[in-house]
C-alpha cells in the first residue's frame, strides 16, 4: 500500500474495524495465556518420552552415553525420534500456529506449486539453523554439552529464546492486524512487498521454528545432544541436528500437505475472494502462539504465576 493512500483502502481494515480487531486480538492472547497457565508438561513431555521415544528406541536416558557402543548411524535414528518426541511439548507445539500462514496462498493459478515453494522456504531455515547448532554441539564435545545441560542453564536458555520468539510473534501478529502502521509506514515499499509474499513469510516462520531447537530444554533432546556430542565432530553434529530438525516438523508438514491436497482449491478460492479472512486467521494464530510463549517461558517463570493446574492439585 502506498504511503499516501488512506489506511481505510485496505480491505482488511474495512472488514475488521478497530474494536473488532481489538476484541479478537485480546481474546486470542488471553486464550494463549490460559492454555499456557494450565499446560500439563508432565503429561505432554511424558507422551514424547515414554510413548514416542520409549516404544521405538527405548530409554533415552540410558542411550545418551552409548555412542561408543552404537556408533554414528544410530545417532540419526536418535535424532529423528528426539525431534518427533518434541512435537507436542511446550517448546514446539506453537509451531502449529504457523500452519494458517503457510497454507493460505493468493496464487490462484498455481496453488500447489506455490504451496511447495512455501514449504521449502519454511523447511530450509529449520534445517540450516539445526545444522549450525549441531556444529556448536560438535565443538562443545561431551564436557561442554554436560555443562549446558545443567538444569539452571537449559531453563535460562529456554526462557530467553522462547520469550524472544514469542515477542516476535506478537509483533508480527500486530502488524498483520494493522496496529503498527507507525512502524510499517517507515519501511520502503520494496521491503513491504517482499515481506508480504507467502514465500518470505514462510521463510521467517521457518527461522522461528528452527530456533526452537536452540532453546529446547526437553530431556529427550538433551540426551540426544549428549549422544551427538560424544562424536566430538562438528560435521557429525550438523548432520544429526539436521535430521532432528526434520523430525520436529514432520507432523506439521504432514498436516500441511494433507490440508493443501484435500482442500487446496477451497483454500485458494477463500484466500483470493476474501483475503482479509486468512490474514485474520494468521494474525490470531501468531498472537495466540506468541502470548503462550511469553507467558509460559517468561512471565510465569519470573513471577511464579503459572502452573495453575499443579497449584490447584488437578495434575497431582
Amino acid at each position: 500500500m502506498d504511503n499516501h493512500t488512506s489506511i481505510y483502502s485496505d480491505p482488511f481494515l474495512e472488514h475488521y474495524k478497530t474494536a473488532r480487531r481489538l476484541f479478537w486480538g485480546i481474546g486470542i492472547m488471553l486464550l494463549g495465556i490460559i492454555i499456557a497457565g494450565f499446560w500439563n508438561f508432565h503429561l505432554v513431555d511424558g507422551f514424547g518420552r515414554d510413548f514416542i521415544a520409549g516404544r521405538t528406541i527405548g530409554d533415552t536416558g540410558l542411550l545418551a552415553d552409548t555412542y561408543g557402543e552404537r556408533g554414528g548411524g544410530f545417532g540419526f535414528v536418535f535424532a529423528a525420534i528426539a525431534g518427533l518426541a518434541a512435537t507436542f511439548t511446550a517448546c514446539n507445539c506453537v509451531a502449529f500456529a504457523m500452519i494458517p500462514g503457510l497454507a493460505c496462498s493468493t496464487d490462484k493459478q498455481a496453488t500447489r506449486k506455490t504451496a511447495i515453494r512455501a514449504i521449502i522456504a519454511f523447511t530450509l531455515p529449520v534445517l540450516a539453523i539445526g545444522a549450525a547448532y549441531g556444529v556448536f554441539v560438535g565443538f562443545l564435545g561431551s564436557d561442554g554439552v554436560a555443562a549446558i545441560n545443567e538444569r539452571a542453564v537449559r531453563l535460562a536458555q529456554a526462557q530467553a529464546v522462547f520469550s524472544i520468539i514469542g515477542a516476535v510473534m506478537i509483533f508480527w501478529g500486530l502488524i498483520e492486524l494493522g496496529y503498527l502502521k507507525w512502524f510499517t509506514k517507515h519501511v520502503s515499499p520494496l521491503t513491504r512487498e517482499f515481506f508480504s509474499s507467502s514465500i518470505a513469510k514462510a521463510g521467517l516462520m521457518g527461522v522461528l521454528v528452527g530456533l526452537f531447537a536452540v532453546g529446547r530444554p526437553f530431556p529427550v533432546f538433551r540426551e540426544f545432544m549428549t549422544y551427538a556430542a560424544a562424536a566430538d565432530s562438528p560435521a557429525y553434529g550438523a548432520a544429526v541436528m539436521t535430521m532432528h530438525g526434520l523430525g520436529q516438523i514432520a507432523v506439521l508438514l504432514g498436516l500441511f500437505f494433507l490440508l493443501v491436497w484435500l482442500a487446496g482449491d477451497m483454500m485458494v478460492n477463500w484466500a483470493t475472494e476474501k483475503p482479509w479472512q486468512p490474514r485474520m486467521v494468521t494474525a490470531l494464530a501468531l498472537l495466540g502462539g506468541g502470548a503462550y510463549f511469553v507467558f509460559y517461558w517468561g512471565i510465569a517463570f519470573i513471577y511464579d504465576v503459572g502452573r495453575w493446574g499443579f497449584k490447584l492439585g488437578w495434575y497431582g
